[in-house]
């Protein structure tokens, strides 16, 4: 059951859990080589090595924190991401992604939330800063990509994930740059968005590509060039 102030049950404790887990571990080498490093401090990941009582089904997934505007204390729920190595690196220990391959996460889903939790704008601390314009990625770890070019960023779930309510969230910006990945799921993202928001910037990101993935080939800064933030 939910808590009546909307946090998932357990998540604050969970979070602190993982956290601790997280130096060294496989989730912080596969954050490194997606380039993410950087956000570690701000978004305090973890990793589920030694899992609590319910969680044995996440062992060798990174933990994603829903962090609220409050602190790590209002920890609003958690999700998980599996980076075991039969998932996300070939036969020779290189990551898939680094070649431009798909993980193979067969008989499982890459992304799991906690049973009974709903779908949830990420890092909504985005929403709370002072700036004309936000931007809205597809999945987490896009979102931190994108910020760490200075672009305030909150995060969707996919398409489908996308609530009447959240709306509201972005209104009262001068922009809303909407940024699904490069692939078909990622374009249906953008153009409901751009349909839904009316100060909405659809953003066209090449095929195959997602903001971790562009920031790597491009470096820092390229995202708020194609933003046209530094023009």
């Amino acid at each position: 059951m939910k808590q009546s102030n909307g946090q998932m049950p357990g998540s604050v404790e969970a979070a602190k859990t993982y956290w601790e887990q997280f130096k060294g571990s496989p989730a912080d080498l596969y954050l490194q080589a997606r380039g993410l490093e950087e956000g570690v401090s701000t978004h305090l990941p973890g990793f589920v090595g030694s899992a609590r009582t319910g969680h044995e089904r996440y062992r060798d997934h990174l933990v994603i924190p829903y962090l609220r505007p409050a602190g790590a204390k209002f920890t609003a729920t958690i999700r998980f991401r599996c980076v075991r190595d039969e998932c996300v690196k070939d036969i020779d220990g290189s990551y898939f992604f680094l070649k431009g391959e798909k993980e193979q996460h067969e008989q499982h889903s890459k992304y799991q939330s906690l049973p009974g939790d709903k779908p949830r704008l990420y890092n909504t601390s985005a929403l709370i800063q002072s700036s004309a314009y936000v931007a809205i990625a597809e999945g987490e770890f896009s979102a931190w990509a994108v910020e760490l070019d200075g672009i305030p960023t909150a995060a969707v779930q996919g398409v489908s994930a996308w609530k009447d309510h959240f709306d509201n969230s972005f209104a009262g910006y001068e922009k809303v740059f909407i940024l699904g990945d490069g692939d078909e799921a990622g374009r249906k993202m953008t153009e409901k968005l751009a349909e839904r928001l009316p100060n909405g910037v659809p953003i066209d990101l090449p095929e195959g590509e997602d903001p971790d993935s562009l920031r790597r080939s491009y470096g820092p800064g390229f995202i708020r060039q194609l933003l046209g933030l530094d023009i």
